[in-house]
Formats: structure tokens, C-alpha cells, sequence
């Protein structure tokens, strides 16, 4: 996750202080914006790829259909997904019809005469039912009715074939932690998936089934499975006679590829960093879900309740994107002001445009659990809502592992079964293989937090050791809320990690945006993150919070001006407001006395660069490492830096004008911490680390062998060096950067190409490993995404309907051979009253998930069959460093940890003495 600084510096304290639609085949120019009722292209309702010829459940009964119209059908329980029927009740032998008083009774003589109910699953195995005017079937005695507007729990029914005695798993929860014991089963369950033609359809509340009455009045009753009045069949109508139910569209015509190429690599895109999972992170600050059981209204409906009148109570976006005049609220259809690639509080996958991009190629998606414990917290307490919502890091992680395995169950049900989604969480990499021969999705489990294992780090203003010799025992000291004991207390970092890989998770990045016991963060991000650093560390002081909350009863943030671009890593320059500058809120910060602060600014060292680091090589992908932070101004020749060892930072935030690196590296928890994230064979992302800590792990794993390999996975964050790069690729990783549009990546893709080159120049073409290039979209983790291109060439357009895998560029790749194109209409939704929106990615930029496809088009456009080929490698370049991973890992466990001398050292001090220090 990175943060994109938008906004204004006191504007960062209040944080603080909160704790066009296409026509037939014709091209479409550049069209975005609101649909009208006139527009075309609903394909609504569908479950299975709405928009392919893979669709299940969707065709209407035909002549040649076994299964005709009115016919009482033998199927198992997931088979009725997003398709109409009649439902007969087998006590009276009619059909249910609605009644003048809103409710049912079984009445009708024929299916076609009966009430058409499109079944929608809200999970597997239990459907949502519409009937013919759009309202939800409820349990109640007798049966009523209710809108999509207000759904609940009583509108979900549990379809169980009579007689049927499986224990089947109980559906995972989201934002609910799963039991191991829970996921083996529900990973290792073999439905038997057995047909019936009688069912029970089981109420919400426990022990109700629906049933009809002895005047065949729908009602519930006290389950009882073998009472005929509980017993119902389902016959066929045509889809046509059902209500339109309510669902978003993934716009696409196809079937998209599956199998392996002739030398049996998998052929795949690989989106090595994205937050599906994020719903719930930061206190709530995002609105939308990637699904909902109760559909597209609910997960995308207006998001008024979280983000308030005008989207006034949504703080955080509004800072992060710094517009202050809120925004319209409205969701689903028409999406008047979200999704879009500059909207950070927002879903943007839902679960249909993933599938668009699962359609354009998408076979690696690592989800990594996410979560910022100072601004959750900070959050929580600005909005109240929930005042004990538990902001725990760890917590909130486990918690989304329940929302994975929902979404999973849940896409699988669209599809009509388990297991028959296009969704699958692996856990290894021959797992992985498999899914994707299946053409389907790999879905990784990661993890990305600040305080990992909990290991969240005290400053001790008084403390004599450096981080390379911390004991993390408090007192004088600083202190650690973990320990590298191994007794199987909770706080140790091995019974986390342990519980974690039970957990699923598979790759782990173990540094993010502060400062924790193993060490510090890569610096990417000026103020923000320095305040936040200081928060995380050890608080901010009552003073400094009553000044801030002063600032905000003073109405001073309506003088904010609007912040400009610098072009530096995609910041925002921070600019004063009204006759209160930078230096005089900083200065008020270090004010009050007699209380001393309890956290620390970030203490720094000058980043290397050619002039002070004999031999440099330069960076990757930028000009420089870490970042130029922001200091008091104004204090004069005789201010002295107040970090630990006279380096810059500590409890003032005084810095040189140059580029600075974070000096705290290396810890021992920290070193002991990698060691035991190598043996249990995770993916190791160093993205986050601090710069010459990168070489630390570099050294640490080049020490195994074989070689255990690293991977960045969207951008590295704080610098990485060509050097580190180099090494990287030669130790068998990869480095995938923040995805950006089509010329971005293919310019970067052609930047790390050069040391790839470089590094394999003298390997036998049999051994040289391959080159892949993949991404982070970084999506739903406050990251800005694609914009549109700057510059778009004539004949360089997007224009809708595209076609992949078929065509120009693929047709020069012979991985493409024999493989049908996929078209890809304009992203577009449509609600049944033809309301909608449709989005343009040369206008919109990658608004939401599904634009993933137009990023590909770009690519095929502005590059050649190499590129396009190392794009669609990234994948198998995936899956290749996992096995080296579990290669090394299994020799690390084997022979033990080969632990090299010399790794934990200190950062350097500044060559000037205290006085003389160039300040800002």
C-alpha cells in the first residue's frame, strides 16, 4: 500500500488527531459518463461471465432442452444459480402465485401460471428470490415481501434436497478470522453435489423452514425436512419472465484462455499487489465491498452511511485527494463521482470487473491483508461510530482471510458450484499451476502491515544501544510489544508467523509505512508519515493534540489552498495556508512543556548517490533513493539534529536539504525474524524497507543455497539500487513495479531488461531464467491508479469493442496460437430502468479493477510481441521464484540457516558537527 500526499500539513495533524455505450459491433470513440435510459447493453442477472459463452444457467429453455419449460427439474443445490423458476409446493401439488396482500399461496395449476422467481445465490447453496415485481421473498409467518433497498438475513434461503444428510461447511463470514481447523476442512470438504427433485428451503433463523399452511398459505415453520407442507420442487421458466435482478457488468464476449504453452509454462498476467480484502481497513474510512450476499446494491449502493451528506464525513479522502467540497455519494448504477483512479475510499473491485480482468489475461492476484493501526485508530476516534472498534494490525489481517474465503464461496456460487468460480485461493505453487491450466485465477494470500507480529516498537528518548544492538528490553531502552523467545506465548514472532502460514498467508512484507522492531521503514513520503512515525512509536503528546484540535475548531481549514504537483514519486507539494506556515505548526508541535513527546520523527542518514558512495550504480526506476523531508525552518546556524548519534531526526524534525534513508537498520528481532520468514518458505517482499537494510536481507539470503530469492512487488518504496535490482534477478526473484498505464510499464519493463541482460549475459541460454514482468495495481490501499496517457498518438486510441489474444501483436506470439480472441466491449453498467455509466480508459485512466484489460490493450498498441510475451510471462515468472522460495526453504530447514557475519551494523552519522548543519 502506499500513500499519496494530497494535502495540506495541518490537514495530516487532523488525521492524527482522528486517532458512452458501443451500439452492435460498431468501434466506440473516447465516450464516458452517465447512461441514459436509451442506452444499450444490459446483461444483468448473470452469474457465470454475463457477457461470454461460458455463461451457466443463463440460456432459456429450448426445444432441444430436456429441461423444458414448466418441467420439474432433478439438480443439486447449487445448479439454480441466477436462473428462473416456478416453485411448486409438493403438499398441494400448485405453484406459488402472490396474493393482493403482498404475500404467496400455492394456487396455480402449471408452472406457467405460477409466480417466476429468479434465483439469485447469496452464497452456496442459498439464493436470494425475486419475484416478478422486483421484490425479495422473507420469512415470516405468514411470508412477506421486502424491497432490495432494505434487505436482511430473512431474505436469504438455505436449498437442501429432502433426504439430503451431508454436513456441509458452514459459509465463511467476512471480516471474520477463520479457525485452521475451520479452512481444512472447508478447503478438503468433496461435495457430493448429489441431484434432487424435491427440496427444503431453510430460513435464516435457525430451525425454520418455509412450508405452506393447511390453506396453502406461505409461510415458515419449525423445521421439520420430512413434512410434505415443507417440501418444495422448482420447473423451468424462461429466463425472460423473470424480473431483471440488479448486477453489474463485466462486458466482455469470449471465452478466455486456459492450459499451458508447447514447453508447459502457464501463460498469465500476474497483479503481485492488490487490497480485494480492504473493505474494512482504517476503521471503516473505505465504502463499497467486493460482493455482497444481497448483490450490487448493497456492495456499490450509495455510500451516505458511511461518508455522510455529500461525503462530507469522509476525512481521509478528502485529504488524500485534496478536494474538501465532499463529493456525491451515489454508487451503483450511475456512479456520478466514484469509482475513479483519484478516488481512495472507494471499491473499486468488485467482484464483476475483476472477473473483466481475470477475462483479459489476470492468472496471479496476491491479496495482501492490509491495515494501518495509527490511522484506524486515529480514524475511530474522529468518527465515533464505533469508539471500541479493535484497531489491532493483526487482528484486522486474520479478519480479512474470512472476507477471501467468502468472496471465493460466493463467485463460486454465481458459477453454480463449488469449485466452479473462476476465484481460487492457493496455497502453493503446484496449486497454482493447476488453477490457472484450468484457466481460472491464483489467488495468493499476503500480508502488508506496519506492525507485523504485533511488533510494534517504543522509543526510549534515554536509550544508549543502537538499532543493530537493541535488546528491545524497555526500562531505559526502547521497547518491543513482541519477542524472538520460543516458548508458544501469543507475543512471540514464531507462534504468529506459525499461526499466519496455517492461516494461508504466503507472502509477507515485513517493514510498511513506520518504524517497528526489525528495523525501519523505506522513506518515500514526506510529513505524513513522519507525524504518523511519531504516533507509532510511542504517541503524541495531549499538547500537541489540544493544539491540533484548536486548529480545527478555529475554522481555519476553509483558508487551505489547492495543492500543486512537484513531479517527485507522484507527490504533492505541501503549501502554507492563510498566515500560518509549515514552521510555525511544526515549532508548535515541540512547544509544550513540560511534557516530552513519547514517539520519534524518523532518524536519517543521506541516501548514497554517486557523490558520497564510491562506485554507485544509480537507482532503479527513479533518480534517487528515500525522500527530502520537511524540517522547522528558520532556527538558525546554531540548530542541532536531535536523532540518535547527532543524525538527523528524533524528537525534533530538523534535516539537511537532501535526499535522506532511514538509519535505523537492522535489529536483532529483526534479523531473527527473516531467518524464521525464510525457513517457513514464504514469499519474501522487501517493498517498504529501508534501503540499506534491503542489502542486509540481500546478504542474508544470498548466504543460503541455493540462493533464497526476494521479490519487490510495487515499486520497492524507499529506493532500491541497481545493484539491489541486479542481485534480485540473479538470485532468481523478480521486481514488478506500481502499476501505472501501458507506456509506464513498458518503460520500466525495458529499464530492468537492461540488467537482466546484464546479469545473465554469461549463462547458457538453457539456464537463463526468465523474464517476466508483471505489477502492483496497489488497488484499494489509498494508492492513486492509472491515469490516462499523457500522450496519445492518432490511431493509439482505446476504442471499444477490442479484441484480445487475437489480432495484431498476438498473432507474432506463438503462445497465442489456436487461441480465440476475446472482445472486450466498454466498461459499462446498466441497472434494469437503463440507468447507468459507462468509462473511458483515455478519459477515466483505470477508474476501477476492470480497466485492467485497457492496460493491456495499451500495451498491445504502444509495444512489440517481446513485451507483450513478457507481460503475459509474468505469471509463470511468479511461480518460478515460489518453488526456488520452497526450494531454499527446504534446505534452510534441512541443513539450518547459514547466518553471515557482519550483517547488523549502524547507519552512518553526519560529517559535519552539531552547529554546523545545513538546515532548510
Amino acid at each position: 500500500m502506499r500513500f499519496q500526499i494530497v494535502f495540506m500539513p495541518l490537514l495530516i495533524s487532523l488525521a492524527l488527531l482522528l486517532g458512452g455505450c458501443p451500439s452492435d459491433n460498431d468501434d466506440v470513440a473516447l465516450r464516458s459518463g452517465n447512461a441514459s435510459e436509451n442506452d444499450s447493453g444490459s446483461d444483468a442477472g448473470s452469474g457465470a461471465g454475463d457477457d461470454s459463452d461460458d455463461s451457466k444457467g443463463e440460456e432459456d429453455p429450448d426445444d432441444d432442452d430436456p429441461e423444458a419449460v414448466g418441467d420439474i427439474v432433478e439438480r443439486n443445490r447449487y445448479a439454480f444459480n441466477n436462473q428462473c423458476f416456478a416453485i411448486r409446493a409438493n403438499d398441494t401439488g400448485r405453484f406459488l402465485v402472490r396474493t393482493a396482500d403482498g404475500g404467496y399461496q400455492s394456487s396455480a395449476d402449471s408452472a406457467e401460471n405460477g409466480e417466476a422467481f429468479f434465483m439469485k445465490p447469496a452464497a452456496l447453496g442459498a439464493y436470494l428470490l425475486f419475484d416478478s415485481e422486483s421484490r425479495l421473498l422473507a420469512a415470516g409467518a405468514p411470508a412477506n415481501t421486502n424491497t432490495l433497498e432494505t434487505p436482511s438475513d430473512d431474505n436469504i434461503w438455505t436449498v437442501t434436497g429432502v433426504g439430503d444428510s451431508t454436513a456441509y461447511p458452514e459459509t465463511p463470514e467476512v471480516w471474520t478470522e477463520p479457525t485452521v481447523d475451520y479452512l481444512d476442512g472447508y478447503r478438503s470438504f468433496d461435495d457430493p453435489e448429489t441431484a434432487f427433485d424435491a427440496f427444503t428451503l431453510g430460513a435464516a433463523t435457525p430451525a425454520q423452514n418455509l412450508a405452506v399452511d393447511a390453506q396453502g398459505v406461505l409461510t415458515t415453520a419449525e423445521a421439520n425436512d420430512a413434512a410434505a407442507a415443507q417440501q418444495f420442487a422448482f420447473a423451468r421458466r424462461a429466463n425472460s419472465d423473470c424480473a431483471e435482478f440488479p448486477e453489474a457488468q463485466s462486458n466482455t464476449v469470449g471465452e478466455t484462455f486456459k492450459g499451458t504453452t508447447a514447453d508447459g509454462r502457464v501463460l498469465g498476467m500476474a497483479d503481485v499487489h492488490v487490497h480485494i480484502s480492504a473493505t474494512e481497513f482504517l476503521g471503516g474510512a473505505e465504502w463499497g465491498a467486493p460482493f455482497s450476499r444481497f448483490g450490487v446494491t448493497q456492495a456499490l449502493g450509495d455510500g451516505v452511511e458511511r461518508h455522510g451528506p455529500n461525503g462530507t464525513a469522509d476525512v481521509l479522502g478528502a485529504f488524500y485527494v485534496g478536494d474538501f467540497d465532499g463529493h456525491d455519494t451515489a454508487g451503483w448504477p450511475t456512479f456520478p463521482d466514484w469509482p475513479s483512479a483519484e478516488s481512495f475510499t472507494h471499491e473499486a473491485i468488485y467482484w464483476k470487473w475483476m472477473e473483466r480482468a481475470w477475462q483479459a489475461g489476470l492468472r496471479i492476484a496476491v491479496n495482501d491483508l492490509v491495515e494501518n493501526q495509527t490511522l484506524c485508530e486515529l480514524l475511530r476516534n474522529l468518527n465515533g461510530a464505533n469508539p471500541l472498534r479493535n484497531c489491532n494490525s493483526m487482528i484486522s489481517a486474520r479478519r480479512q482471510i474470512g472476507t477471501m474465503y467468502a468472496m471465493q464461496d460466493y463467485i463460486d456460487a454465481q458459477y453454480g458450484g463449488r469449485g466452479e468460480g473462476w476465484f481460487r485461493i492457493v496455497l502453493d505453487p503446484a496449486q497454482a499451476r493447476d488453477v490457472i491450466e484450468d484457466g481460472k485465477l491464483a489467488v495468493v494470500l499476503g500480508i502488508e502491515i506496519s506492525n507485523l507480529f504485533d511488533c510494534k516498537l517504543t522509543y526510549s528518548q534515554l536509550r544508549t544501544q543502537e538499532p543493530f544492538e537493541e535488546t528491545g528490553e524497555g526500562a531505559l531502552e526502547n521497547s518491543y510489544d513482541c519477542a524472538m523467545t520460543e516458548t508458544g506465548a501469543d507475543n512471540e514472532v514464531l507462534t504468529q508467523l506459525t499461526a499466519l502460514h496455517a492461516l494461508g498467508v504466503r507472502q509477507i512484507i515485513t517493514i510498511h509505512e513506520f518504524d517497528n522492531a526489525f528495523g525501519g521503514n523505506g522513506l518515500f513520503n514526506d510529513l505524513l508519515l513522519n507525524v504518523g512515525n511519531r504516533e507509532n512509536s510511542g504517541g503524541i503528546p495531549s499538547g500537541d493534540l489540544s493544539r491540533i484540535t484548536q486548529f480545527i475548531n478555529s475554522g481555519a481549514i476553509n483558508q487551505l489552498q489547492d495543492p500543486t504537483s512537484n513531479d517527485q514519486e507522484g507527490l504533492i507539494t505541501l503549501q502554507p495556508f492563510g498566515d500560518l506556515m509549515l514552521g510555525d505548526y511544526l515549532q508548535g508541535l515541540l512547544s509544550d512543556e513540560p511534557e516530552l513527546p513519547t514517539g520519534e520523527f524518523w532518524t536519517t542518514y543521506d541516501c548514497p548517490n554517486d557523490t558520497n558512495t564510491e562506485d554507485f550504480e544509480g537507482y532503479l526506476f527513479s533518480d534517487h533513493g528515500g525522500v527530502m523531508l520537511q524540517s522547522i525552518p528558520g532556527l538558525g546556524p546554531l540548530a542541532s539534529f536531535t536523532g540518535q548519534g547527532g543524525r538527523p531526526g528524533g524528537i525534533a524534525p530538523l534535516y539537511p536539504e537532501r535526499y535522506q534513508c532511514n538509519a535505523r537498520w537492522l535489529t536483532p528481532i529483526g534479523m531473527y525474524t527473516f531467518e524464521k520468514i525464510m525457513e517457513s518458505g514464504m514469499i519474501f517482499d522487501f517493498d517498504h524497507m529501508e534501503l540499506e537494510m534491503k542489502n542486509q536481507l540481500l546478504e542474508m539470503a544470498e548466504a543460503q543455497t541455493p540462493v533464497y530469492p526476494l521479490v519487490s512487488t510495487h515499486g520497492t518504496f524507499g529506493g532500491i539500487t541497481n545493484d539491489q535490482a541486479a542481485r534480485v534477478l540473479r538470485g532468481g526473484g523478480f521486481i514488478y513495479p506500481s502499476l501505472d498505464n501501458g507506456p509506464d510499464l513498458l518503460s520500466k519493463m525495458e529499464e530492468l531488461r537492461l540488467i537482466y541482460d546484464e546479469v545473465t549475459a554469461d549463462m547458457p541460454a538453457s539456464e537463463r531464467p526468465l523474464y517476466g514482468f508483471g505489477f502492483g495495481t496497489d488497488t484499494n490501499g489509498l494508492s492513486k491508479q492509472a491515469a490516462p496517457r499523457a500522450t496519445i498518438e492518432s490511431g493509439k486510441a482505446v476504442r471499444y469493442p477490442y479484441t484480445l489474444f487475437d489480432g495484431a501483436v498476438f498473432d507474432d506470439i506463438d503462445d497465442f496460437d489456436n487461441i480465440p480472441g476475446v472482445v472486450f466491449e466498454q466498461p459499462r453498467t446498466r441497472a434494469p430502468d437503463g440507468r447507468g455509466r459507462t468509462w473511458s480508459l483515455d478519459i477515466d485512466g483505470s477508474a476501477h479493477y476492470g480497466m485492467l484489460s485497457g492496460m493491456v490493450e495499451e500495451v498491445r498498441q504502444e509495444g512489440n510481441a517481446e513485451q507483450v510475451r513478457n507481460l503475459f510471462d509474468s505469471a509463470e515468472h511468479f511461480l518460478r521464484t515460489w518453488e526456488r522460495t520452497l526450494e531454499s526453504s527446504a534446505a534452510i530447514r534441512e541443513n539450518g540457516f547459514n547466518r553471515p557475519s557482519g550483517v547488523l551494523r549502524a547507519a552512518p552519522k553526519p560529517d559535519l558537527p552539531i552547529g554546523q548543519l545545513p538546515l532548510q
